[in-house]
């Protein structure tokens, strides 16, 4: 009956590599933000609204391809030919833009709408595209973005950041 001491150093490594994966993957979506953000600073804050458009319409447009399953067998194929499709979109939806309030540009309005962009981009990655073949993400960003609760969830935050702040 003898009580053994918990293993410090294991628990220490568990947390630490725990820690690394949620700041590999939290630098991810800073990433993936800074690129919207700097979209909408280099365009004007009133090119979102035409972006985020593209990017929902390049879903259906994704999934109901119809020569997925021969030429789509690369990774990097299918997500370029996602952002094809949302560029596409975006080009069409451009019109949007002249309904927007031409307001001055804030850096917190865009970050927080950035955001929600790329927390919806990294969902749809997750969900629809093969991104985890190309970058495996660590449980506590699969916890985030993984479930179909939190996919409905990011697919929604765009438009209600855009209710919100872009009005």
């Amino acid at each position: 009956m003898g009580t053994t001491t918990p293993d410090y150093g294991d628990l220490f490594h568990q947390a630490l590599n725990f820690l690394t994966g949620i700041y590999t993957d939290f630098f991810a979506v800073i990433l993936v933000t800074l690129i919207v953000a700097g979209f909408a600073f280099y365009f004007g804050r009133n090119r979102l609204m035409p972006f985020i458009a593209g990017m929902y319409a390049g879903v259906p447009l994704y999934v109901f391809f119809p020569f997925r399953s021969t030429l789509l067998q690369d990774p990097y194929i299918a997500i370029a030919l996602y952002l094809f499709f949302v560029f596409l979109a975006f080009i069409a939806f451009s019109g949007l833009s002249a309904f927007m309030a031409s307001a001055p540009r804030s850096f917190i309005r865009v970050g927080i709408v950035a955001l929600l962009t790329a927390g919806a981009l990294l969902a749809i990655g997750m969900h629809i595209l093969p991104l985890e073949q190309i970058y495996p993400f660590n449980a506590a960003t699969q916890a985030l973005f993984a479930s179909s609760q939190s996919f409905f969830w990011w697919l929604i935050a765009p438009l209600i950041g855009l209710f919100f702040l872009e009005r």
